[in-house]
Parts: C-alpha cells; sequence; structure tokens
C-alpha cells in the first residue's frame, strides 16, 4: 500500500545512500522473516493468491491440510489442487467468503475456508488470503451429540412401543393357534387353505417381533461384561454362526488375521452380536459367489480391523445417512443394524468409519484402541 513502510522506501529509494539503503533492506528481512516465522507456527493453513487464483506463499500447515506438495510451483493455480471450487467466481466476488471443504488427500478431513481479499502494494492489485481451519474433531463431536440425542429420543419411545405392539402380537398368536385347531376339523380343501394363510400370517407376526426385538436391543442400556479375549477368536466364532448362510450364497470368505494380536478388554457377546451385523451386511450386499475379506492389523495405538465386500457399494447420497436409525437402502431392512453396532463399539472406545464407492463394494473399519487409550463412553441415562 501507498503509506506502508515499502511504498514510501520506494519513493525515497533514489535519494538514499547505499549504507542507508543496505539498513532499511536488513531491517526488511528481519520482518519478513519473523512474519513467517509466525505464519509457519499456525496451526491453520494460510495460502496468498493473486488476483487470477495464483499462489504466491504457502505456511507449512498447508502441505499437512491440504493437497498442495512441498516443492509445488509458485505461481501455479491452486484450482490445480482444489478443483472442488469455483475459484474464478470467487475471487471476482472481492469479498470475503466462508466455505466447509471435505478433504480426501493427504488425510480425510472437514476444513473451513476463509476468503479474505487485501491490497498489494504493487499498483493496490488485489490479492486474496485463504486461511483453512480443521473443524474434523468438531464435526465428529457435533455428529455424536445428534446420535446422543437421537438414541436418547428412541429410549423414551421403547417402553410404549414394547408395550402398545406386544400385547396384540402376544393376542394375535394365540387366535392363530385357536385357527390352527378348528382348521384341523375342516374338510381337507379348505384345512389348505386356512394352513397356508396361517402360516403367512405366523411368518409375519414372527418378523415384526424380530423387528421390535431388535429395536430394543438398539437402545435398551446394557452394562458390559469386560474381559480379556482375542479378537480373532471372536471373528472364527462369528463366522462359524453364519457359516451355513455363507455356504448357501457360495459367498467367499477370506480372513487375514494375525495371531499375535494383542488381548483386547471386550464384551465378548457385544462385540460377536456386533461383527454380525457387519458380516450379515456385507453378505445381503453380496450377489452369490461374491468375496468378503476381513483383515485385522496390530497399529501403533489400536487394533484395527476391516470388512471388506465387493458388493455393489453405497450412493454418495446414501453414504451419510446409513448410520442414522431406520434408514436403509435394503427392501426388508431395519435400519438398525449399524445403529446396534455403533452403539456397541462406542460402549467399547472404538470407532467406526465407512468407505464406499459405487460399483467397487464397502470398507468398514472398525478400531480398538490399545492400553489406556481404550476408554469406554458412557451413555446418557
Amino acid at each position: 500500500m501507498k503509506n506502508s513502510f515499502l511504498g514510501k522506501l520506494m519513493e525515497r529509494v533514489e535519494h538514499l545512500e547505499p549504507d542507508e539503503l543496505k539498513g532499511y533492506l536488513l531491517r526488511m528481512a528481519r520482518e519478513n522473516g519473523l512474519l513467517e516465522t509466525v505464519f509457519n507456527t499456525l496451526h491453520e493453513a494460510v495460502v496468498v493468491l493473486d488476483a487470477n487464483g495464483r499462489i504466491e506463499y504457502c505456511n507449512r500447515a498447508v502441505h499437512k491440510l491440504l493437497p498442495i506438495p512441498a516443492d509445488f510451483t509458485v505461481s501455479a493455480p491452486i484450482s490445480k489442487y482444489l478443483r472442488d471450487l469455483n475459484w474464478h467466481s470467487l475471487l471476482m466476488r472481492g469479498q470475503a467468503t466462508n466455505k466447509t471443504l471435505e478433504i480426501r488427500y493427504p488425510e480425510p478431513r472437514m476444513l473451513e475456508m476463509y476468503l479474505l481479499p487485501v491490497e498489494t502494494a504493487a499498483n493496490d492489485e488485489q490479492a486474496f488470503v485463504a486461511i483453512f481451519h480443521d473443524i474434523t474433531q468438531k464435526t465428529a463431536d457435533t455428529r455424536k451429540v445428534i446420535e446422543s440425542e437421537q438414541l436418547h429420543a428412541l429410549t423414551l419411545l421403547a417402553a410404549g412401543v414394547a408395550h402398545e405392539l406386544g400385547n396384540p402380537i402376544n393376542s394375535i398368536n394365540i387366535h392363530l393357534q385357536l385357527m390352527e385347531r378348528d382348521a384341523r376339523r375342516a374338510d381337507p380343501e379348505l384345512r389348505k387353505k386356512l394352513q397356508e394363510s396361517i402360516h403367512v400370517a405366523r411368518n409375519e407376526m414372527d418378523r415384526l417381533d424380530s423387528i421390535i426385538n431388535r429395536f430394543l436391543k438398539a437402545i435398551r442400556p446394557t452394562v458390559p461384561e469386560f474381559r480379556d479375549a482375542n479378537i480373532g477368536t471372536i471373528i472364527k466364532e462369528t463366522l462359524e454362526i453364519l457359516q451355513n448362510e455363507l455356504d448357501d450364497r457360495s459367498i467367499i470368505v477370506d480372513t487375514d488375521i494375525p495371531d499375535n494380536l494383542p488381548l483386547l478388554r471386550l464384551d465378548v457377546e457385544q462385540i460377536k452380536q456386533a461383527f454380525y451385523n457387519l458380516v450379515k451386511n456385507a453378505m445381503q450386499a453380496m450377489d452369490s459367489k461374491g468375496i468378503l475379506t476381513i483383515h485385522a492389523a496390530n497399529r501403533e495405538d489400536c487394533v484395527e480391523l476391516s470388512f471388506e465386500d465387493n458388493g455393489p457399494g453405497i450412493s454418495l447420497e446414501d453414504l451419510p445417512r446409513v448410520l442414522e436409525p431406520y434408514y436403509t437402502t435394503k427392501k426388508r431392512g431395519t435400519g438398525l443394524g449399524l445403529m446396534i453396532v455403533q452403539r456397541i463399539l462406542r460402549e467399547h472406545g472404538a470407532e467406526l468409519q465407512l468407505e464406499s464407492h459405487q460399483g467397487q463394494g464397502t470398507v468398514v473399519r472398525v478400531r480398538f484402541p490399545l492400553g489406556t487409550k481404550q476408554i469406554r463412553l458412557l451413555e446418557n441415562k
């Protein structure tokens, strides 16, 4: 700017003695070095752009948060690295702008961007400063609060649902038994029709009873019984329960589970239920002759499991909602399976992550923390 120290120096440069000019330049170098040091200590990514969206400066945090390499070319357009934003439109406004971005590389993150116009000393041309703030943890915390509120609302509803639906189901089952007894005294043709109708009604009643039980399991407070357990053994026992169904569907299960995995403090039956739901979901997502790959690895601070199927995958529209209660893409699904899994894992201090690409299958990752990092998250009563 014209009134800045640099502007005044440029006006007087022809009248300065060499030693005097040298002193001014040293002062500018010290100030610039201090400013750059300050910028490099920031956790926020700072990018300076010219009026055409070309990168003039980046601080160190940029290379951690954004897909801009450390050896980027100065004056390269930022649209080369962040392509999902209409930079031309944003810069043409010449106004402060706020955007929320989802970054997949170098790590999956949620970022909040503030784009601010500034003036430069050279010809008073407009430039821009883009500041990117990492809100990944904040977004995750907000999601947990929403999930907790949803679970609380379902808990309040549970007692009423169990009472209002449980009693009629028992009454209908009793009357179906009476109808079945009377059908035995009917003539053969009528008896056959009645028994077919009773069979259909009984199957639907069983299905309704199963839905209610799954609903109650999803929201009923439980007290985990923790003990040291081998995660590989639990996976093996879960697959044995589902072996007949896997064989009927001709689904191949490829397991890669090391023998030296550390023991974890787990409620074995609850974790087995969670794994049962994950394997069942994968089976239902695949056609016959599908492949389910279960991989386990001992990381630095956790034991990580992955359940990968080669099914049709989940669309971008459905992916953010698959953990919501009652949301399902299956014709006969209840939308409670993953909710149960999430509740169980939360009680074990574990985290669940879904990755899916339509046409390429789905990967569900579960991370169990090790040692003192394994914290049980308590539900609100």
